[in-house]
């Protein structure tokens, strides 16, 4: 893929990647988590359209991903939307425990369970198994990304979720403009995690019930960072295939899924503060 083409694909990803987190902070500001996990559902959706692993020769590896992708995606955010479906009897220990751990961090899991087993069900339905392994780590990976997505939901069920999505989602959108840029990648990414944090922090000036601006440089900063990875992670993945599902669709919707744990987390320490 030439300089420019990379370029054009790069404002692709990035532009979509803006879009999804602009619906997403309108969808959370609704107070309607449902509206928030249709979001992360086209997420998921743009995932499972990753293109197929490459061998040695360049030829693609026949990967049946799809499934595998979009049923760990939906289980994990059913569990991001109804936690409670994991914790045990009242009072027991397995109601305690459930009570620790549920919600995105819990959801992950059992999301990534159920995409490794349709993911191998999948492989043994395959008509032509060359390249085994790498076919099926691929499948795999997309389930394991698809339910990091659901980050948003959680993150979003924290008590001040609304503010912290919002501010997050200035911070990536902003940083992500940067990124269009057609500058050196390694100054352009200092820039873009630069101009990240700044928004994030303007952000949470503005936005009631968050405690200070340094809240917003680190959400705003680590979320800049990691949908960058996100993108970069894609086009690698890629290799250089430009239509539309792999040239901005895949790598668009890989920024939103990395950067998810990231928000969840900063929900987490904003609500251990309040």
């Amino acid at each position: 893929m030439t300089d420019y083409s990379a370029w054009v694909s790069r404002i692709g990803a990035s532009a979509l990647s803006v879009v999804l987190a602009a619906v997403l902070t309108l969808a959370v500001q609704t107070g309607v988590l449902i509206l928030v996990a249709l979001v992360i559902v086209v997420v998921q959706g743009l995932l499972a359209s990753a293109p197929a692993p490459a061998d040695a020769r360049g030829h693609s590896i026949p990967t049946p991903r799809s499934a595998a992708t979009m049923s760990a995606g939906i289980v994990s955010c059913i569990i991001a939307l109804w936690p409670g479906l994991l914790l045990g009897a009242e009072g027991s220990s397995a109601g305690l425990d459930g009570l620790v751990s549920t919600g995105v961090v819990a959801g992950i899991l059992p999301g990534v369970a159920v995409g490794v087993f349709v993911a191998l069900i999948a492989q043994m339905l395959r008509d032509e198994r060359r390249e085994l392994v790498l076919s099926t780590s691929a499948a795999i990976s997309l389930a394991l990304f698809a339910s990091l997505a659901s980050a948003w939901i959680g993150a979003a069920r924290a008590a001040a979720g609304s503010e912290v999505v919002t501010v997050a989602a200035v911070g990536l959108a902003a940083s992500l403009l940067v990124w269009m840029i057609p500058i050196d990648r390694y100054v352009c990414a200092a820039a873009a995690i630069t101009a990240g944090a700044g928004a994030s922090a303007a952000a949470a000036v503005v936005v009631d019930g968050l405690p200070t601006w340094l809240f917003g440089i680190a959400i705003g900063s680590g979320t800049a960072l990691f949908a960058i990875l996100g993108q970069v992670l894609a086009r690698a993945w890629s290799q250089g295939r430009v239509h539309a599902s792999a040239g901005w669709g895949f790598p668009g919707a890989m920024a939103i899924a990395m950067a998810g744990p990231i928000v969840y987390l900063g929900g987490q320490l904003i609500t251990a503060g309040l």
